[in-house]
C-alpha cells in the first residue's frame, strides 16, 4: 500500500486501467455465476480455472505476491468439478480449492490463508496414473471458519458457525457450534451460537449507513 501511495499520478491510473480491464475481459468470465460484482485485491494473484463456478453478492477474494489464491475445477474421466461460493464470503491470500465433484462454501464463511479445500485425491491409491481418484463433496455450512493453514479433505461437512483451527487436518464431518483442531481434528470447544457475528451483519450495517456495494 505505501509503495501504491508513493508512486506516481500515470503509475496509478494505468494500474487501475489495467486492473479494470483485466477484471471485464477476463476475470469475470472465468465463472459460470455472478450475483454481484466481487471485491478482488491483488487480481493478478487471483487463479480461476474450471468449469462451474459461481459466486454469490459481497464476495472478497485476496490474493498476494509470491502467494497466489486459486479457485479449480478440473472435468476429466467421468468427473466434473463443481465450486459454489455464496454471500458475503471472505477468501484470503493462498489459498487453495480444488474441485473434481463439488464445493459448497455457505454465506458468510471465512477462508484464512493458505487453508485448502479438496474433494478429490486426485490419483486412484493403486494405479497412480489414474486421476482424479475416489471423489466425494465438501460443504460448508453459513458461518464457518477455516483457519490457516487448514485442510479440508473429501466428504467433509463443516457445520453452521464452527471453526477449524490454524492447520488443522478435518477427514470428519464437524458438528455446527464448536471449534475443532489438531491432526485429525477433534473438538476443543463449543461456541454459544447467539453471540456469533458474521460477515453478513457487517454488510447489513453498510447499507443502513448508505452503502452501495452489490
Amino acid at each position: 500500500m505505501d509503495n501504491y501511495l508513493k508512486s506516481s499520478l500515470y503509475t496509478r491510473v494505468t494500474f487501475h486501467v489495467r486492473t479494470f480491464l483485466h477484471y471485464h475481459l477476463s476475470f469475470k468470465k472465468k465463472f459460470a455465476r455472478m450475483d454481484g460484482r466481487p471485491l478482488v485485491i491483488g487480481i493478478w494473484n487471483v487463479q480461476v480455472y474450471g468449469p462451474n463456478i459461481s459466486l454469490g453478492k459481497n464476495v472478497v477474494i485476496v490474493g498476494a505476491n509470491g502467494s497466489s489464491t486459486n479457485i479449480t475445477t478440473v472435468k476429466m474421466n467421468g468427473h466434473e468439478g463443481s465450486i459454489d461460493i455464496g454471500d458475503n464470503v471472505l477468501v484470503m491470500n493462498g489459498v487453495r480449492i480444488s474441485s473434481a465433484s463439488r464445493i459448497v462454501i455457505g454465506e458468510d464463511c471465512m477462508l484464512a490463508n493458505f487453508c485448502y479445500l479438496t474433494d478429490a485425491d486426485w490419483h486412484d491409491i493403486y494405479d497412480r496414473t489414474m486421476p482424479v481418484g475416489r471423489t466425494s463433496p465438501i460443504v460448508l455450512e453459513k458461518g464457518a471458519w477455516i483457519g490457516d493453514s487448514a485442510i479440508i479433505c473429501k466428504g467433509v461437512r463443516v457445520g453452521r458457525n464452527s471453526i477449524v483451527g490454524a492447520g488443522a487436518v478435518v477427514t470428519k464431518d464437524v458438528p455446527p457450534n464448536v471449534v475443532v483442531a489438531g491432526n485429525p481434528a477433534r473438538i476443543m470447544k463449543k461456541l454459544d451460537p447467539d453471540k456469533v457475528i458474521t460477515m453478513g451483519a457487517l454488510y447489513e450495517k453498510f447499507k443502513k449507513h448508505g452503502g452501495r456495494r452489490r
